[in-house]
């Protein structure tokens, strides 16, 4: 039976692309198989932008009353799945109504109170939850973190004579640590290859570009797995990129941005995945491990999960 999926996320300058791009992936499968798949989500160029891209249809808030937008939509596109990626409030009211709808709630690594009203959770293995709280069936485990599809290929690793070190700060890089990043590692007398993936309209990528012939500059990456191929180490602010990491099998640093951040990045280091940096500690920079990663699978079963409920 095909189904009718909305999804509830949001991405911005502030909290970057991971929510969208890990629904994205979700989203793909969906259309795959003939589903029809909505976003619901806040009025914004980027997040706007990256679904136009991917083909979706999205809706903005049509009035200020959190609760009737979703309700709207669910009534009017005969929603039968929602899925929340959101940390803005949603009520347990909303997905109380959902499911007096006969409608399959899903969360994903949400920490909000609505997901205990949830039939589905899906959490990393890090995630602080107590399960006894949730109405619905709690997964969580590497395996139901959401990659895209490219990271389930195998691929054949480059090994570099002098080490690739990638430099990658979010989507947006708010916190314009990019240049900041790039200019301790210069400072250590670094001797290697430095690639930096930030985006073309950023006040800082002119000052990259120039900075070094050992600095390399992207922009847009087509297919992420195939690149971090190449690629040695790498230092990144904590998101969705840490996962993809670890899949690839490439060790890094995490520069934790808030307290959520810094206590699942503490998870990676304490399992030998990567080392965690609260964002003040970029001097530790001069210290880099280049072998500090153990070995572990992340297999998305996720969607399976999902279907398996209707």
């Amino acid at each position: 039976m095909k189904q009718n999926v909305l999804i509830r996320c949001d991405a911005s300058k502030e909290i970057g692309l991971g929510h969208v791009t890990r629904c994205l992936v979700l989203a793909q499968q969906f259309k795959k198989d003939s589903n029809k798949v909505f976003f619901a989500i806040r009025e914004n160029e980027i997040a706007m932008k990256k679904l136009q891209e991917s083909g979706f249809q999205y809706f903005l808030p049509s009035s200020n009353d959190y609760n009737s937008w979703l309700q709207n939509i669910t009534d009017t596109q005969n929603i039968n799945i929602f899925i929340g990626d959101v940390r803005d409030g949603l009520a347990k009211k909303t997905i109380q109504e959902f499911k007096q709808k006969g409608i399959l709630c899903v969360a994903i690594d949400e920490p909000s109170e609505y997901a205990k009203e949830c039939d589905l959770c899906f959490y990393p293995p890090h995630a602080q939850i107590d399960v006894n709280q949730y109405k619905g069936k709690v997964y969580q485990g590497f395996e139901y973190v959401l990659l895209r599809d490219e990271f389930y290929k195998k691929y054949q690793k480059r090994y570099n004579k002098k080490p690739h070190i990638l430099v990658m700060m979010g989507g947006t890089d708010a916190h314009n640590l990019s240049y900041k990043v790039v200019q301790q590692l210069l400072n250590t007398n670094f001797n290697g290859k430095i690639s930096v993936v930030i985006n073309q309209n950023h006040p800082d990528f002119t000052k990259l570009s120039v900075l070094s012939e050992n600095v390399k500059i992207h922009s847009n990456i087509d297919d992420m797995a195939i690149f971090l191929t190449q690629i040695d180490f790498a230092i990144i602010t904590f998101g969705v990129t840490a996962y993809e990491l670890v899949a690839m099998q490439v060790p890094s640093y995490h520069i934790c941005l808030d307290d959520d951040h810094y206590s699942a990045s503490k998870f990676f280091e304490k399992n030998g995945y990567a080392k965690c940096l609260n964002k003040i500690d970029i001097g530790d920079l001069k210290d880099i491990n280049l072998s500090i990663l153990q070995k572990n699978t992340i297999t998305n079963i996720v969607l399976k999960t999902i279907l398996t409920h209707l």
